[in-house]
């Protein structure tokens, strides 16, 4: 299980999809996980100003090697 904080424009739904650029340390390019939320958790109480608002658990869906210029549009 991996763990890492990722900033959303806002929380996400159960069945939505987000996707994750992450810096290949072993290349230089960039990957692109696509991630399905399977469950979010709200924190109730942040005791710290840099806590996240929700845990979300994914499921990986899809993953692929890019450009750091890559623009998702439209997904199907």
């Amino acid at each position: 299980m991996e763990t890492f904080v990722v900033d959303l424009p806002q929380i996400p739904r159960i069945g939505e999809t987000i996707v994750v650029e992450k810096m290949s340390p072993m290349k230089q390019c960039v990957i692109i996980f696509e991630y399905i939320v399977t469950a979010v958790q709200f924190n109730a109480v942040s005791e710290a100003a840099d806590a996240p608002n929700a845990r979300v658990n994914v499921c990986l869906n899809h993953c692929w090697e890019g450009t750091s210029n890559f623009k998702l549009t439209n997904f199907l």
